[in-house]
């Protein structure tokens, strides 16, 4: 009882806060991150491929959220320079072309495809939506029989880990949504639900309902490392199956995978850690917004009131706390003051801000 009293003290004071002040709070993060923004190359300085994705879709997701047309030069700049984009090698004579968004690591084909599903979402031009099909049938290459099925890492044929397959389930079943389409003589559908198939049968979810890290080369798992972002890819995924199948056994597990996080990758007040915080790389220090902003997908699917104050006392956190006041950087370590600020660490802010637009709506 006494638990529940303090539960609902706690969110009667985050309440005082609505989306007004969420939105500030995005507004502000933004101007910043587009400090980092590099208009020739449609990347973000600080930060690499596979990030900027995510930096676009955090922006993308603001843009619907808010009904803001303002960055929608941003998003098609990005689009039109880095469908062909040169990758600079440490030898510039091995300097190779991306083109589509096909690169070497099927995760990041994976991201690349959901940002311009939700580029074709926000604005219905047919590029972006043609673009996703197009890379996805590339990522698909990457499935065989090996470990009885599963989307490789890395070209050619490096790792089962949990990301891509999460990612790869989730592009399936959005692109299923946007209309039929046969890719290695399967259907976006078939796709989506081999794919889940297989990540349930693969024990990437542990007793726990904690996601592990994926398989190693001999196809077993690789057990200890809960990173947040594969704690939340999936929750969109069961989500988006969820709608499609109405079948609530999807939800009953997101639920699940989604309260383990809020039990286990917390720090004793809460707030939302990767394991290894603070001495995180510019890949990790990506991945809380990355669950931040499934969480609040999976919220807007089925609302649940623990996801709401989550979400809210993390924004509140990150503003008050992991901002540094005189130039609005945020840091990764959300409940302290910003020891190193970069695009990554920013965009993910954006994304827990995002997050808490949607809960207040």
């Amino acid at each position: 009882m006494k638990k529940l009293i303090v539960f609902i003290f706690v969110l009667s004071l985050i309440s005082c806060r609505n989306v007004n002040d969420y939105k500030l709070y995005a507004d502000t993060t933004l101007d910043t991150l587009q400090n980092w923004y590099n208009v020739e190359t449609g990347l973000y300085e600080t930060t690499s491929w596979w990030n900027a994705a995510n930096a676009l879709t955090a922006i993308i997701d603001y843009s619907r959220i808010t009904g803001s047309n303002d960055y929608l030069d941003v998003i098609d700049n990005s689009f039109e320079i880095c469908k062909e984009f040169e990758v600079e090698m440490p030898d510039p004579t091995n300097n190779w072309i991306c083109k589509n968004f096909i690169n070497d690591y099927y995760d990041d084909e994976g991201w690349w495809i959901l940002a311009w599903i939700k580029a074709y979402e926000l604005t219905n031009n047919e590029k972006y939506l043609k673009m996703a099909r197009t890379t996805f049938s590339d990522m698909a290459l990457g499935w065989d029989n090996i470990c009885e099925g599963g989307i490789y890492w890395k070209k050619p044929n490096i790792g089962k880990s949990a990301v891509q397959n999460e990612l790869f389930l989730l592009a399936a079943i959005r692109l299923h949504q946007k209309g039929e389409g046969q890719v290695l003589g399967k259907s976006y559908m078939d796709w989506a639900e081999i794919t889940y198939s297989w990540f349930i049968n693969s024990g990437m979810i542990n007793e726990k309902y904690l996601v592990e890290n994926g398989l190693d080369s001999n196809c077993q798992l690789n057990i200890g490392n809960y990173y947040t972002y594969n704690q939340g890819i999936i929750l969109s995924g069961l989500a988006e199956l969820y709608k499609v199948k109405n079948d609530k056994s999807f939800l009953e597990l997101a639920h699940k995978i989604a309260n383990a996080t809020l039990i286990n990758l917390i720090y004793e007040n809460g707030i939302l850690k990767d394991p290894k915080e603070p001495n995180l790389n510019g890949d990790a220090s990506q991945f809380k917004g990355i669950f931040m902003r499934n969480l609040g997908f999976l919220y807007s699917i089925s609302p649940k009131e623990e996801y709401k104050a989550f979400i809210l006392k993390n924004a509140n956190s990150i503003w008050s706390t992991a901002r540094n006041k005189s130039t609005n950087e945020i840091g990764v370590v959300w409940n302290r003051h910003p020891l190193k600020a970069d695009a990554s660490r920013q965009s993910s802010a954006l994304d827990a801000f995002n997050a808490a637009m949607i809960v207040t709506k």
